[in-house]
């Protein structure tokens, strides 16, 4: 019994001299990682798709209701800003405009003869005496009137007339000479051809941010099988949705206009938004 704390000592330096002759364990260090907060976006590029649009597009309509007298233009014809498109047949407008320029012309000679009344010979000259002042200034008010009542009727008149808006081409009619149109119909259409641009239809709300006027733009036209060079021209101010997505429509114009470009063709864009 006497011999145990011996053995018991021994065990402990044994224990001790195993454990300082066990190698070492080194642990290899959590490399730092480095954060972004600059708040630069991932991609220096934004890509949508896209359609060709016309730059001016127009569908337009007469104000007053009546008779297609005449269709002056046909579909594909290339028209002026302030031609002539279509007319109604106003024919009661045409007598109501005689008839104000008639009843105008009376007024006039009624007003002038009020200041002339009396007109006598004395002392080898004409003395002219006026009517009433009150008569004058009675005459007077109706002249007013009458030319009121004419601007009246030629600006109706002028209604039965519809004219082209802006430069462009007529790309579709829907009425004919003898038929009767409700005023806000849509009669005709027109669009500048000549000055297509792209606009994006699916351009996420995460992306528009980083968009700005000025950027250059890659257009790929799928049609053409062509990439053409491009500036964002415009940012509309209001979204739409798509699909439950919030989009915003960024217009883009080319560089150079492609011959064989049609309205409504697809395609895809690529801003450079890192570009001034």
């Amino acid at each position: 019994m006497k011999r145990t704390p011996w053995i018991l000592l021994l065990a402990f330096v044994l224990v001790l001299f195993i454990v300082g002759c066990a190698p070492e364990t080194s642990t290899t260090p959590i490399p730092p990682i480095a954060l972004d907060t600059s708040g630069a976006p991932v991609s220096s590029r934004v890509k949508a798709s896209a359609e060709v649009m016309p730059a001016d597009e127009a569908h337009l309509s007469f104000v007053i209701s009546g008779l297609v007298k005449e269709v002056v233009v046909k579909e594909g014809d290339r028209i002026e800003a302030g031609q002539a498109l279509l007319a109604l047949d106003m024919a009661e407008q045409e007598f109501a405009v005689v008839a104000a320029e008639e009843a105008l012309f009376s007024a006039q000679v009624n007003a002038q003869l009020q200041r002339i009344r009396n007109k006598q010979y004395r002392d080898g000259k004409f003395i002219v005496t006026s009517g009433p002042r009150e008569q004058i200034v009675v005459a007077d008010s109706k002249v007013e009137q009458r030319q009121a009542a004419l601007e009246t009727a030629k600006a109706s008149l002028a209604q039965s007339t519809l004219l082209a808006p802006f430069e462009g081409t007529v790309v579709e009619i829907n009425v004919s000479p003898g038929e009767y149109v409700q005023s806000s119909q849509v009669v005709v259409s027109l669009a500048d051809l000549n000055n297509l641009q792209v606009e994006t239809t699916d351009l996420s709300e995460l992306n528009v941010a980083a968009i700005s006027v000025g950027q250059s733009a890659k257009v790929f036209v799928e049609a053409l099988n062509e990439e053409y060079e491009g500036k964002v021209t415009a940012i509309s101010p209001i979204s739409d949705t798509i699909g439950g997505d919030v989009v915003f429509k960024v217009t883009i114009q080319l560089d150079n206009q492609p011959d064989d470009l049609l309205w409504g063709m697809s395609a895809d864009v690529e801003i450079n938004v890192e570009s001034p």
